[in-house]
């Protein structure tokens, strides 16, 4: 995992340094994140056969980021952020043991289940920001869209390996021992992240109140308006999207194709596949491209794949049409945390993060939840037809707006 060469080899090898330990430190917490998704919604699901119970379990997961989500910006731009993501990891790790122990000691309540997940997703909520700031002070501005590239593909090869390995531990152990795996690697992260030489210029703490500097970092964004309208665009895309992938999905699996808890992991593992080649499609892309661009055609790919899984007939059929889905992922992704990382000053790094998790997260608790409801009134491939047309016109309108497509 080589960076490209740099003047001073002393830095060079810094870097180098860094980035192995941060991109293994994600691989293995978001190994055990897709497990943990893939645990949590399927044993709701079982336990309560229920699509709207299921889609609050999955809303109340995501709800933390739209309570205090921009907070946790100004807490990553005010701390030191390698202390807050050890912190949160740890947070996540202690609070996703509670499940298997409550319900090992037959408290099997769906309630204390939606609250440990509101829990753990509080935690969450602090370790983003934190992780997409420090990138800029670890690594040179040069480099950013191929680190934030390789970065991206810790989690492509996590969401493909976790669910893969869901199902064969599902063969062997019951569904709650998943969970441990989950609360297991964030501690092995943990250990990956003591070990990141720290940056030599740490982020610049302003003598405001908190107040105070979330108003600051939403009149920066407020004012910049091309990061602006691509914070709002990012909003409605995740309201179309992430609802029917975190529930949707195992819905479609279950209820539509007949299918195991297996399925579901080999499903999800094929999208974690289609997202690794886009993520080399994206690096192959660098420089060729305005970023601006790949996120537009990365919002309309997300949606056109997604319509076509109203023709999935079989589980094999999903998976395919699943993969070809999981490509427009990074190209969403790594232009949109390229295009902010360049074009805004690093002191609000924190907030402007803050706002793009409030959107990707944040909008999902609402989208879990409209799902939830919806496929208890229609056939869940119509929802998906219908959602991932929503989807493309983001894109479409991402495409022609000058201001937004021509952004480096």
């Amino acid at each position: 995992m080589e960076l490209i060469s740099t003047p001073n080899s002393s830095m060079k090898k810094d870097q180098n340094h860094n980035l192995a330990l941060l991109w293994s430190a994600q691989a293995i917490s978001q190994t055990g994140d897709a497990i943990y998704q893939l645990a949590l919604i399927w044993l709701v699901l079982d336990m309560t056969n229920s699509s709207i119970i299921t889609g609050i379990v999955a809303m109340s997961a995501y709800l933390p980021a739209l309570i205090f989500g921009l907070y946790a910006g100004v807490f990553s731009d005010r701390l030191n952020r390698l202390r807050l993501m050890i912190f949160a990891n740890a947070g996540q790790a202690l609070t996703v043991l509670l499940i298997p122990l409550f319900l090992w000691c037959g408290y099997k309540n769906v309630w204390i289940i939606c609250g440990l997940a509101f829990l753990r997703s509080c935690f969450n909520t602090l370790f983003q920001p934190a992780l997409n700031s420090i990138v800029p002070m670890l690594f040179s501005r040069d480099h950013l869209v191929r680190i934030n590239a390789i970065l991206v593909t810790s989690g492509q090869l996590a969401w493909m390996m976790g669910p893969f390995f869901a199902g064969i531990l599902l063969t062997m152990v019951s569904l709650p021992n998943l969970f441990l795996v989950d609360g297991g690697s964030f501690f092995i992260g943990i250990s990956l992240l003591l070990f990141i030489k720290k940056p030599k210029n740490p982020n610049r703490v302003e003598d405001h109140s908190h107040w105070d500097n979330l108003k600051q970092g939403l009149l920066y964004l407020f004012r910049e308006k091309p990061i602006f309208w691509m914070m709002i665009i990012t909003f409605i895309n995740n309201f179309f999207i992430m609802g029917p992938a975190i529930v949707g999905l195992p819905i479609l699996v279950k209820n539509a194709l007949h299918g195991t808890p297996s399925d579901f992991a080999f499903v999800e593992g094929c999208m974690a596949v289609g997202a690794l080649l886009g993520s080399l499609l994206v690096s192959k892309l660098n420089g060729r491209m305005p970023n601006g661009m790949v996120w537009s055609i990365g919002l309309i790919l997300d949606g056109i794949t997604f319509s076509l899984v109203y023709w999935a007939e079989s589980v094999e059929m999903a998976m395919v049409i699943i993969c070809l889905h999981g490509i427009g992922i990074p190209f969403i992704m790594i232009s949109r945390t390229s295009i902010i990382q360049i074009h805004t000053p690093n002191q609000y790094h924190g907030r402007l993060f803050s706002v793009v998790h409030l959107g990707v997260v944040g909008t999902t608790a609402i989208s879990a939840g409209f799902v939830g409801v919806i496929t208890s009134i229609i056939s869940v491939k119509i929802l998906f037809f219908g959602i991932g047309i929503g989807a493309a016109l983001c894109g479409i309108i991402g495409l022609i707006a000058p201001s937004l497509r021509n952004l480096r």
